[in-house]
């Protein structure tokens, strides 16, 4: 390993998730002590009921400040619509883009999961309870998530930036359909598919061979 020409990795993870998730840690483990800088940012903004994609966004920002020359964005999941968002949004831009199973079009996928009866209940009740894998509890999201949630591009154009995809195919969570969606608006963007879940915890070693190239 080595002869990097990149020496900094922002990684954005997914909904009701943490700095402190699978993905982030064998990532920040595999590159720890190789000179690479890994910037993780807490999406949850430190409390998760008031969150919004607005605020995760300006999260990222805040945290692509304290970065010193190039980068490279990945992004898990939510954390993938969030990194094409940021791109569709800035001119500060990473050099590379790498999504793992991101959730696009994400209001959709949540009328999808939730129903027409739990979309109703939340905006009735003005929130509901997702389970926090961060936390190991429930705890409630504001409706105000998905209220804003629907004011973005649910397929960001990233201006021509080469991106990459892996996504499972037997993905249960986001539907391999949404990157081929993607792709069609951003040609440049390739997709790997493989044989794993919307976790891609088979995948862990393609995932850190891609970002080891994408490094150098």
């Amino acid at each position: 390993m080595g002869g990097y020409t990149i020496h900094n990795l922002i990684y954005l993870h997914g909904f009701a998730s943490s700095p402190a998730s699978t993905k982030a840690n064998k990532i920040a483990q595999f590159f720890k002590n190789k000179g690479i800088n890994i910037y993780i940012p807490d999406l949850n903004c430190g409390d998760f009921t008031n969150v919004t994609l607005s605020k995760m966004l300006e999260k990222i920002n805040q945290e692509i400040e304290l970065i010193d020359g190039k980068f490279i964005m990945i992004g898990s999941s939510m954390g993938g619509y969030l990194s094409a968002l940021y791109v569709e949004r800035n001119t500060r831009l990473p050099e590379r883009l790498l999504m793992l199973a991101p959730g696009f079009d994400l209001s959709t996928l949540f009328s999808k999961w939730l129903g027409e009866y739990g979309i109703n209940k939340w905006k009735k009740e003005g929130f509901l309870s997702f389970f926090h894998y961060s936390y190991n509890k429930e705890i409630p999201l504001l409706y105000k998530f998905y209220e804003d949630l629907m004011r973005y591009n649910p397929y960001p154009y990233i201006k021509g930036l080469r991106a990459h995809i892996i996504h499972g195919m037997r993905d249960d969570i986001v539907p391999l359909n949404v990157s081929k969606e993607f792709q069609k608006i951003n040609p440049q963007t390739t997709v790997e598919i493989v044989d794993d879940t919307h976790e891609l915890s088979n995948s862990i070693e393609i995932i850190l061979e891609q970002i080891d190239g994408l490094l150098k």
